[in-house]
């Protein structure tokens, strides 16, 4: 990126309505619902870049059986005039760092196995992809609603384990 750099923190009252335009922009249907609804229940971290929020992450912590406590990335999404440039990328960043700092074992994601640019994102960030059917999947569906998707994102935040190690 060029120019001004994207600075990302947790939302402040504001920074809420340019979330929802950004959900709103970014999906449809149920995600596009839940990610609203959900708005300001779910700690919400938001990237702005010169004084403007042009992406926003909703996240929660849950637990699992045999992974301990998991950060859980639930919506991401970026404004469509400002995608491609590692904006994604600096949001997932700071929700990991997030999770650690909560004392997080693992960090995960859902979404549709036709959703490249996540799945890019996500894998290029050190995340395994398990599938419908898969052992790991099959044990994080319900922690994660992950109930309309097709693939979770599973990476370990604890030093020496791998990604679905247990």
């Amino acid at each position: 990126m060029t120019g001004a750099s994207v600075v990302v923190r947790r939302a402040s009252g504001r920074d809420r309505e340019a979330a929802a335009r950004i959900f709103s922009e970014s999906f449809t249907g149920s995600y596009r619902y839940w990610s609203l609804r959900l708005l300001n229940v779910l700690d919400l971290l938001v990237a702005v870049l010169g004084g403007e929020v042009v992406g926003a992450a909703e996240l929660y912590t849950t637990r699992a059986e045999g992974y301990g406590k998991v950060g859980v990335i639930a919506f991401i999404a970026v404004d469509p005039r400002h995608r491609g440039r590692g904006i994604g990328r600096r949001l997932v960043e700071a929700a990991e760092e997030m999770f650690r700092e909560q004392g997080c074992d693992y960090v995960a994601a859902s979404t549709q196995a036709t959703n490249t640019a996540s799945l890019r994102l996500f894998t290029g960030l050190g995340y395994t992809a398990y599938y419908r059917g898969e052992r790991v999947f099959d044990e994080l569906e319900g922690p994660l609603y992950a109930y309309e998707d097709d693939v979770i994102l599973l990476k370990s935040l604890s030093a020496g384990r791998g990604a679905g190690a247990r």
